[in-house]
């Protein structure tokens, strides 16, 4: 009913708590962060502790996903770039500066050294999973932010002036082989009994979805935004069952108008950084979305957010996501039911 615009009285609600008593299994490696990126041993101890620990509320469906690159990697690896981990490990750093972008991208094919790795991790996922979720298709970044993160900043910015013909061309060619590369592992999937499709944004459906995204968009005017963006999203779209926006900006609420035009996008995942003091001061941009008829999806820090969003949108079409997971069951119960009365 939510992809219809519709629902049953009550918006989706996702919430998670800790397991009660589960001990966390750890994961104890020496070799560098990015190694561990295609290790099939450490996505089953990941997924494991992930299933295993966490109690699932509301709508929340159990999802497998196998995190490679903190899933902005994909589309410039295939595109024949390369990145790292910070010191921390908390980020990505490409490998920007000589990524030449007078090259053309090449076509995926099934043994880029990428797809051969991430199978193997795939195939000793599936049989431990079974049936406790879903195992979700590789996720990663826009072709146009993959090459922002390429070329360098400035360098890229310079581009998109002196070279847009190119900029557009290699766009178009980057975003043909990541989707070739997400169609090759849904096959896989659908020959294991799966076939559902999710993301971060703990949405679910059944067949390909996309969360679809261009976080370097904030840096671009509405005239850019609609030259080189909307044709790349558009592309996105047209292929999947279902896509959402990742508006992880406010700065991306000058573009609600030009996304809303894009017949296959459903709707937005409004997450703007950095995790604001709640979504009342935003209530007029959110209502803007739900009256151009695009599903919304709200990550709600606070449940009195959630209510609030529940009172003033109604719940067709809508998605609230409690984020980050409460500790116990009994808390994550309360916060679902909060929203369920708010909506009677």
């Amino acid at each position: 009913m939510f992809w219809e615009n519709s629902s049953n009285g009550v918006p989706l609600v996702f919430a998670v708590s800790d397991n009660p008593g589960f001990t966390k299994v750890p994961w104890k490696n020496s070799l560098p962060r990015k190694e561990w990126d295609l290790m099939p041993d450490w996505h089953l101890n990941r997924i494991d502790n992930f299933l295993e620990g966490t109690c699932f509320f509301g709508d929340a469906m159990p999802l497998a996903s196998l995190l490679v690159g903190l899933d902005i990697t994909n589309t410039a690896v295939l595109a024949g770039g390369d990145y790292d981990y910070c010191s921390t490990g908390d980020f990505i750093d490409f490998k920007c500066g000589d990524f030449d972008l007078a090259q053309p991208i090449p076509d995926f094919t099934p043994d880029h050294p990428l797809a051969v790795a991430l199978k193997q991790c795939y195939e000793t996922v599936i049989p431990q999973v079974r049936d406790r979720a879903f195992v979700n298709t590789p996720m990663t970044l826009d072709a146009l932010s993959s090459l922002y993160g390429l070329r360098g900043s400035r360098t890229f910015l310079l581009d998109l002036v002196q070279k847009k013909d190119r900029v557009r061309q290699r766009v178009r060619e980057m975003t043909d082989a990541s989707l070739a590369f997400y169609d090759y592992f849904y096959n896989l999937l659908v020959e294991n009994g799966y076939g559902q499709s999710g993301s971060w944004f703990q949405v679910f459906c059944e067949g390909k979805f996309e969360s679809v995204r261009c976080d370097f968009s904030v840096m671009l005017s509405r005239e850019m935004f609609c030259e080189f963006v909307v044709p790349e999203l558009t592309q996105v779209c047209d292929h999947m069952d279902h896509t959402l926006f990742n508006m992880c900006s406010v700065r991306h609420a000058r573009f609600i108008d030009d996304l809303a035009a894009i017949p296959s996008l459903d709707g937005i995942f409004w997450n703007p950084e950095p995790y604001l003091e709640g979504i009342r001061d935003y209530l007029p941009e959110l209502e803007t979305i739900k009256d151009k008829g695009m599903l919304l999806e709200i990550v709600c820090h606070r449940v009195d957010d959630a209510v609030l969003a529940a009172r003033t949108l109604g719940p067709d079409g809508l998605y609230l996501m409690f984020e980050p997971r409460f500790s116990s069951p009994d808390q994550a119960r309360h916060a679902v039911d909060r929203v369920y009365n708010a909506c009677r």
